[in-house]
């Protein structure tokens, strides 16, 4: 599935507020109906009741909410870590740049691991609804090559076609939020290279449930 879109915002660090005026600082990850899920500045990933918090942040994450159902988006399982594989580039070279460059691992350009966390309950997939990865390419470097997701060994879904500065979505099994909290997948390219963007560069992989446009009542 290839569509445009303008590129997705990184998690938001902001110092969140207590109802008894007490305030922490923390990324935010997800949130279900009533628990926000935050990422603390060293790594500490916890959970907060959303009754705990002050009236300006349930707004500012019912906005957050509101925004990813406009754009159709269920459910959000936030990336922990990627981690880029290459003889030619390290992850943090590939990092500054703002894009990993991935092909097949016959030319040895690089391959990619992402790791991602499913906080809370494992979600429901309804019928009208798909798993997918969402992914980002740099502004230059068009390609026509296939991109391949490996999950537990094993090729769990794959696009061909990934555009040059655009967004494209890799349908996957729902089964993959099933289990482990934690999901790792290893992506790979085909002969040309797909030049994907890296959560530093504020337009990360996501991995996502979303109710497709056309099946959105």
């Amino acid at each position: 599935m290839l569509f445009a879109s303008p590129l997705l915002e990184a998690g938001q660090t902001r110092v969140w507020h207590y109802t008894d005026g007490r305030t922490f600082t923390a990324e935010y990850q997800w949130s279900s109906l009533d628990t926000l899920y935050l990422r603390g500045r060293k790594g500490r990933e916890f959970e907060v009741p959303l009754g705990a918090l002050s009236n300006a942040d349930l707004e500012y994450v019912r906005g957050l909410l509101s925004r990813d159902t406009s754009r159709g988006i269920v459910s959000h399982t936030p990336l922990t870590w990627e981690e880029f594989r290459s003889k030619k580039l390290t992850t943090s070279k590939a990092q500054e740049r703002g894009y990993y460059p991935v092909d097949s691992l016959s030319t040895s350009e690089g391959s990619l691991r992402l790791q991602f966390r499913r906080f809370g309950p494992t979600p429901k997939v309804a019928a009208n609804q798909q798993v997918v990865l969402r992914l980002i390419t740099a502004p230059h470097g068009g390609t026509r090559s296939t991109i391949r997701v490996n999950y537990g060994g094993k090729m769990i879904g794959a696009v061909r076609g990934a555009p040059s500065g655009g967004t494209f979505d890799i349908p996957l099994p729902a089964t993959v939020l099933q289990g482990s909290e934690t999901i790792v997948f290893d992506l790979s390219g085909g002969s040309d290279t797909v030049l994907i963007r890296t959560t530093k560069s504020g337009a990360g992989p996501r991995l996502l449930v979303i109710q497709p446009e056309q099946k959105r009542q």
